[in-house]
């Protein structure tokens, strides 16, 4: 015995499946947009006490640029190091930078900023790291991918403190200029005896 069509439309038996199927792939697929976006927000935090944590190892006081941004970098190692942050990142969901940035070694960032020359508080010392969120890049069925642009989950992540002296610019750039204008306002201070540097101690705390 044929069915007609009418009693075909009215039979809704298997509506149900299908719409438990569709709010289960719909809430699934929420779930994880809605899990990779708060631990990229939480990663994006870490990367900022890295950043941080960096630039003040870098940026204090020490006897050339060059160690300074040497210790910047063994603190960068030593934090990735550690297995909270390593069990993290060696996931492949997040990558980090294998040395972090300090822009260039006399200026910072200042060349990129172009801050007003005039204003000695806009200098750009510090740390960059340039953070890939993968985990934002998500395929979804029936809702297609979550990444349409190439820069989607990167993002620099920055830290900009004053730096303080090192040893040398103390020494050269400050006591042995001092010591030269001492012996320049009269010429007895110019028969001291001996050079500078054994007529001179040349002492210093944390800088200058």
């Amino acid at each position: 015995m044929k069915r007609s069509p009418i009693s075909l439309v009215m039979n809704e038996r298997g509506i149900l499946t299908l719409d438990f199927i569709f709010a289960l792939i719909v809430g699934l697929s929420f779930a994880m947009i809605f899990f990779a976006l708060t631990l990229t927000l939480s990663l994006v935090e870490v990367t900022q006490y890295f950043s941080f944590a960096v630039a003040r190892s870098a940026w204090s006081a020490h006897s050339t640029p060059a160690a300074q941004r040497a210790l910047g970098v063994a603190k960068y190692n030593e934090l990735r190091a550690r297995p909270v942050f390593a069990a993290i990142f060696n996931r492949g969901w997040f990558s980090l930078p294998a040395t972090p940035a300090f822009g260039d070694p006399s200026n910072g960032f200042n060349l990129e900023y172009s801050p007003d020359p005039a204003d000695d508080n806009a200098t750009f010392l510090g740390t960059r790291l340039r953070i890939e969120a993968k985990i934002l890049d998500i395929t979804i069925p029936m809702l297609g991918n979550s990444k349409t642009k190439s820069e989607t989950g990167i993002a620099n992540v920055q830290s900009f403190l004053g730096r303080e002296v090192t040893t040398s610019e103390c020494v050269e750039g400050f006591n042995r200029q001092r010591w030269g204008r001492i012996q320049g306002l009269d010429a007895l201070y110019a028969g001291t005896p001996g050079t500078p540097e054994t007529a001179v101690l040349i002492m210093t705390d944390n800088g200058c």
